[in-house]
């Protein structure tokens, strides 16, 4: 969530900052989930989707 939402951001308003987050988890993860996948170490561990 870091790198897509935000680094190297500035968010005038909380509210702001909000819509980016919810935009992330609605509209980029579906996205790069699979690309996520493969960052994931053994110190992590893989869970199925609650959905």
């Amino acid at each position: 969530m870091n790198e897509h939402v935000r680094n190297n951001k500035y968010f005038a308003t909380a509210k702001e900052f909000r819509e980016k987050i919810d935009e992330f988890f609605s509209q980029t993860l579906p996205k790069i989930g699979d690309i996520l996948e493969s960052r994931i170490n053994d110190n992590f561990q893989v869970l199925k989707s609650a959905y």
